[in-house]
């Protein structure tokens, strides 16, 4: 069906929110406590409308559409309310946006600017709260910021049901916190940094670490585990340094992650940034080594099925025995985001046909003379006294000849998840030092 927005038919569906109807078209409409992912609590009244018949402004966040609905975003009376409302909040925030980690990424910097643009009229002293608080797993809290949106309250109590937080006080006093001797202590904390929609809760690991302006964005798998959450690598270059990521974050998907991630993946970008010590590429001396009578591969299982089909035509190419081994952790898989599967494509591996056989394996490495291995964690400090060993990878190995290869960031491929569905992701725009799997495969040919 079509209802009218601002005088311009919009296609939902009957019995939708209007909130999600006016997000999913790209339609202005400020909001603090709402989160797709967390539902309407209609605390912060910012996303007021003016609807046909009505005769006061409504919250869109419980507002469901019906035919016929003629709604208005954008009026001098819906301006107003919205102004009064961010007085309201503004009334004892500190205005530190110049030193505030969240600064250019704030919603209440930027509805201020939209709709605010007034002068306070607050004549008494603002009333003082707790600043740079640590609540534990990373997170630090800046009590004088926050808007009592709650959604991070909601997150703790509906989605991980952990319930660390809550809001102590009343009136101008009210504040969220922890229980007195208690800690945010849950594998996926770090997510209510990302639904704050203030600089009321930031990240102890990307505090003050870089202004988010500066920062590039690429859209990305997290290699974790098999469930491939969707992310964004926030990354930059500077003029007298090398790039470097600096955070991974959600990016939506309602069928694998919703908004969310766990806290080992959203850290793992860590991994990306360390150092080591490689052997300049010698493609001569690679090919001369393929001339070994018996030879044996193990691929990484987190590679993209690109990868893997380059590594599998190539091992055809030189009679190379192939194989592929799962990561396997019992102790991180839960019963929501995390698989104990912690490979990010064991299931491409399976697609590709590629053998999985540890037994198998274990007998082609011990007949083998030589031994290659694409970036799989099982042999980077495995020691062979009669074999040779070829590390193609993106991080350090204790023994053989280690050529560097470019890391995910880098790459733009494809993964399966757990659950069989397909996901491309893009590699970052900076050059890499390292190349490109599939281009030094190419050269020894």
């Amino acid at each position: 069906m079509k209802i009218i927005v601002n005088d311009t038919a919009v296609e939902c569906k009957e019995g939708e929110l209007l909130i999600d109807v006016l997000i999913n078209n790209g339609i202005e409409i400020p909001h603090f406590c709402y989160h797709q992912d967390l539902g309407p609590d209609g605390n912060c009244r910012m996303c007021m409308v003016e609807i046909k018949g009505e005769k006061r402004p409504q919250i869109a966040c419980d507002t469901f559409v019906k035919e016929n609905l003629e709604v208005s975003t954008k009026s001098n009376r819906i301006n107003a309310v919205k102004r009064s409302i961010l007085e309201f909040e503004l009334l004892n925030h500190p205005v530190d946006c110049p030193i505030c980690d969240q600064a250019g990424e704030c919603k209440l910097q930027d509805y201020y600017m939209d709709y605010g643009l007034y002068e306070s009229r607050l004549s008494t002293a603002k009333t003082k709260k707790g600043k740079h608080i640590d609540l534990g797993s990373n997170v630090m809290l800046d009590q004088e910021r926050c808007v009592l949106c709650m959604r991070c309250v909601r997150f703790t109590s509906e989605i991980t049901k952990t319930g660390e937080l809550g809001v102590m006080g009343r009136g101008d006093h009210a504040k969220i916190g922890v229980a007195p001797n208690r800690k945010l202590n849950n594998s996926y904390a770090m997510n209510v940094v990302e639904l704050c929609p203030v600089g009321a809760l930031t990240s102890k690991d990307f505090r003050f670490r870089q202004r988010v302006w500066f920062l590039d964005s690429a859209k990305s798998i997290c290699h974790g585990c098999s469930r491939g959450c969707n992310i964004h690598i926030d990354y930059n270059e500077t003029k007298y340094a090398s790039e470097k990521v600096y955070r991974f974050r959600s990016r939506r998907n309602k069928k694998i992650n919703l908004s969310f991630l766990c806290d080992f993946g959203r850290l793992s970008y860590q991994e990306l940034n360390e150092p080591f010590e490689a052997i300049s590429w010698d493609a001569q001396t690679v090919i001369e080594s393929l001339k070994a009578d018996k030879k044996v591969a193990l691929v990484s299982p987190s590679l993209s099925m690109q990868q893997l089909q380059a590594v599998k035509e190539f091992s055809e190419n030189h009679a190379i025995a192939l194989f592929s081994l799962a990561y396997t952790d019992e102790n991180f898989g839960d019963d929501w985001l995390k698989t104990k599967d912690i490979s990010a494509n064991f299931a491409g591996v399976q697609d590709r046909h590629i053998s999985t056989s540890q037994e198998e394996f274990e007998k082609s490495l011990n007949n083998a003379s030589l031994v290659l291995n694409f970036d799989h964690k099982f042999l980077k400090d495995k020691a062979f006294a009669d074999k040779e060993v070829i590390h193609f990878s993106t991080s350090s190995c204790e023994h053989g000849s280690v050529y560097a290869i470019a890391n995910f960031a880098h790459e733009s491929g494809t993964l399966i998840n757990c659950d069989g569905i397909w996901q491309d992701f893009y590699a970052t725009k900076y050059p890499c030092e390292a190349p490109r799997l599939i281009e030094l495969l190419e050269t020894l040919r």
